[in-house]
């Protein structure tokens, strides 16, 4: 059965800062609620953690594939999702989720090396994320695009519901898209490990 088109108030542009940094906060609160869970040693960025990520040989090629297939994975998942009817609070939720997950990182960081831990943290989005950052909203942007074309169509941010779709606008934003992990995952592979192995030697 086709599901009717449902005619809302058309949206603004979506804010992505307000259910990231609330699930930046929300990971940072349950990480000081229950320090327990990630502040063991050994543990999650414990010191004998970074002693085994320090001394690693990395056989770059092979770590290239296993990220691409993770951050493509990731793409994939979140495209084919905003092509379904939730297809917007999926989105929302992959970017809730992403906060989640950088608050947790963020505040174990800061509770087990103070000023070092955000040091840590730095160095280990650089160089990649300057290519993931825009990705990220990007990727966002798209999904909530798609699926207000699908199933909200007044409510599309981007273009009057009297127009079609530009479908080949969207297909040359998810190709930049794949450009943009694909260069990210590069700089992970090949540039990120040297820079973690000079910053580790401080712990």
């Amino acid at each position: 059965m086709r599901l009717p088109r449902l005619r809302w108030k058309r949206a603004e542009r979506p804010n992505w800062a307000l259910p990231f940094f609330a699930g930046l906060l929300a990971g940072a609160a349950f990480v000081y609620l229950s320090p327990d869970a990630f502040l063991t040693e050994p543990g999650f960025l414990g010191k004998s953690s970074l002693d085994r990520v320090g001394r690693i040989e990395l056989n770059e090629g092979l770590f290239f594939l296993y990220v691409l297939k993770k951050r493509i994975g990731t793409l994939w998942l979140t495209a084919i999702l905003s092509t379904t009817f939730a297809g917007i609070v999926t989105t929302y939720l992959f970017v809730l989720w992403t906060g989640v997950c950088g608050g947790v990182v963020a505040a174990v960081a800061v509770m087990r090396y103070g000023v070092k831990g955000l040091l840590l943290l730095a160095g280990s989005m650089m160089p990649h994320f300057i290519c993931y950052a825009p990705a990220f909203l990007m990727l966002a942007d798209l999904g909530f695009s798609v699926c207000s074309r699908l199933y909200y169509p007044v409510r599309d941010y981007s273009e009057p519901y009297e127009q079609k779709p530009n479908r080949r606008k969207l297909l040359l934003r998810f190709l930049l898209l794949h450009g943009l992990v694909i260069a990210g995952t590069l700089l992970e592979s090949y540039v990120n490990p040297n820079l973690m192995t000079e910053l580790l030697k401080i712990f």
